[in-house]
């Protein structure tokens, strides 16, 4: 009787998102679906992950000893000259603006809800905090970094940003929370 080897039993793909500035879970949940429908294990752990996906203020707690071959960094907060609050400010306005064009204000207000929600999380505010000083970010590698059209935090001139390696640049169009309303563009991204 022949002895046949039993196939190796195959690793499932993770994927890790770091939140921004009042976001989590509960605001990800269509991208959390995407990444879950296109066969990706959720971990909250980025060392454990095949894929980051960091947003917004979620870019500062992306390190560079990631093992990751995959990071995607979406919406920096890095526009020297213009203050965060300044930023903020018209972020909110445009994304009013957005979703009232787009008669879903619906979906702004339970949006907004969980930003006030995750406003409270201090702890993860002061990590990005100290990440955003640390600055390891900027040395990522195997790095795909997107900027949408219509984002109020990130300076146009993505080519001038101050990455050790050269990352991928992807322009997208919308605003800086596009990922949460779109997620399936990203995930086409990351599966490319």
């Amino acid at each position: 009787m022949a002895h046949t080897s039993s196939p190796k039993p195959t690793r499932s793909r993770s994927a890790c998102i770091l939140y921004g500035f009042c976001e989590g879970p509960r605001l990800a949940r269509p991208m959390l679906a995407s990444l879950t429908h296109a066969g990706y294990r959720i971990t909250r752990d980025p060392y454990e992950a095949d894929v980051v996906i960091a947003h917004s203020g979620g870019c500062f707690l992306v390190s560079w000893d990631l093992p990751a071959r995959k990071v995607l960094m979406v919406g920096l907060v890095h526009w020297p000259g213009k203050s965060i609050v300044h930023a903020l400010t018209e972020k909110i306005r445009e994304d009013f603006l957005f979703h009232r064009r787009d008669r879903n204000m619906s979906t702004w207000l339970r949006k907004f809800a969980w930003n006030l929600v995750y406003f409270w999380n201090m702890p993860h505010n002061l990590r990005m905090l100290h990440g955003r000083k640390r600055g390891d970010f900027w040395r990522v590698k195997y790095l795909t970094f997107i900027r949408n059209k219509e984002d109020t935090f990130c300076v146009p001139n993505v080519a001038a940003l101050p990455f050790v390696h050269p990352p991928t640049f992807i322009g997208l169009p919308d605003q800086h929370d596009d990922i949460w309303l779109h997620p399936k563009r990203y995930v086409d991204i990351i599966r490319s």
